[in-house]
């Protein structure tokens, strides 16, 4: 056998695949050296490889696991908005599809929950951002998406909401059944009637901007806005209009005119007596809104002192409000690791027997 040639030849092979492997062709210890060199770099490739691999593996596994921690993550991202929700009067339910439950207090609220109130119901919601709504009863709302762009649907009820200052790039829209309302950091207050009016030409929609400036879009039409002290539609009150008293029979000869002239007569004190019963309690939702809102913030803030003294301010003026029961399960809560807190705590259970708290309130109430 030739031996450097096959040698030769071994080289060349191994060339091929290492380019970095010379050939030398000639004696045996040559060729033999040629192969052994070969050889060596082969085993240093290897030697590479296998670090390499086990680099990739390790890499993979890394990307793996953090792809499974981000699978068993919430769906809802890090920057979402969080939404605490508290029921008050008579409670409310939560919802999702068909699906719906008592609303517990305090609950979190996520995007495709729906907030359903009875009559004598409500509830208050706190946004993350610093936003406050206040349902009423009646009321049906759902939360749509809590990203940059916080999105709501209002099917029916009401609700008052102090809206904070948005970031450039976020959003707040509330959706009726026929108009789109968006804000930017304002007070309003948003209602969506059973049957529409002829001075709304049909629409079920009720905007009053109390501060700030909101859009609304309907019908097609380009965005309209509604400046602080304005309602929309324009010529709306925020209520249903109050009907005219009843006008006494008449002889028949002279029944209509008469009914005719005391109906224009009545009506025009019937609708200023509405617009300004409306006014007064649409002042007293928003006071209302604002002083639970001070409570949240000066309780935040570790003011205890101030967050107490709002609370029972609201209690004290408000004590029909719907935030009245909350607030003073808020001045329990806070008061409860005081001398005070069985005392508030006997307070709200004297007045609300069967309110939301009520288990909190016994357990802190037999505290010695």
């Amino acid at each position: 056998m030739n031996t450097p040639r096959y040698a030769a030849a071994a080289a060349k092979l191994l060339r091929r695949h290492l380019p970095g492997a010379s050939a030398l062709s000639g004696d045996e210890a040559r060729g033999i050296a040629t192969i052994e060199r070969a050889m060596r770099a082969r085993a240093r490739q290897r030697r590479f490889l296998s670090f390499g691999v086990s680099l990739a593996a390790a890499a993979a596994v890394v990307i793996v696991g953090t792809q499974l921690r981000k699978g068993l993550q919430p769906s809802v991202g890090s920057g979402a908005i969080a939404i605490n929700v508290t029921p008050s009067g008579q409670g409310a339910a939560v919802a999702r599809n068909e699906s719906e439950a008592p609303l517990k207090a305090p609950s979190v609220i996520e995007s495709g929950q729906r907030i359903e109130t009875p009559a004598a119901g409500g509830a208050s919601l706190q946004l993350s951002t610093g936003t406050s709504m206040t349902l009423a009863g009646r009321t049906s709302f759902r939360v749509d998406s809590q990203g940059s762009t916080q999105r709501f649907t209002l099917q029916r009820g009401e609700l008052v909401a102090h809206v904070a200052k948005l970031m450039a790039a976020q959003r707040f829209v509330v959706d009726t059944p026929d108009a789109e309302v968006e804000v930017r950091g304002t007070r309003f207050r948003l209602r969506v009637i059973e049957q529409g009016e002829s001075c709304g030409a049909g629409t079920r929609t009720r905007l009053e901007v109390s501060e700030g400036v909101v859009e609304v879009r309907a019908g097609g039409l380009g965005a309209i806005s509604v400046k602080a002290g304005e309602v929309w539609p324009a010529g709306c009150s925020g209520s249903v209009d109050v009907p005219p008293s009843p006008v006494p029979a008449q002889p028949a000869h002279n029944a209509a005119p008469t009914a005719k002239r005391e109906a224009r007569a009545v009506a025009p004190v019937a609708r200023a007596a509405a617009s300004e019963a409306e006014a007064e309690r649409a002042s007293g939702l928003t006071a209302q809104n604002d002083l639970f809102a001070e409570g949240v913030a000066r309780g935040r803030q570790g003011d205890t002192n101030g967050a107490l003294r709002a609370y029972q301010e609201l209690i004290s003026r408000f004590p029909g409000s719907a935030l009245a029961e909350n607030a003073m399960v808020a001045r329990m809560r806070l008061l409860a690791q005081t001398a005070d807190g069985a005392n508030e705590a006997k307070r709200y259970l004297a007045r609300y027997p069967r309110g939301f708290a009520v288990r909190e309130a016994q357990k802190l109430a037999a505290e010695p």
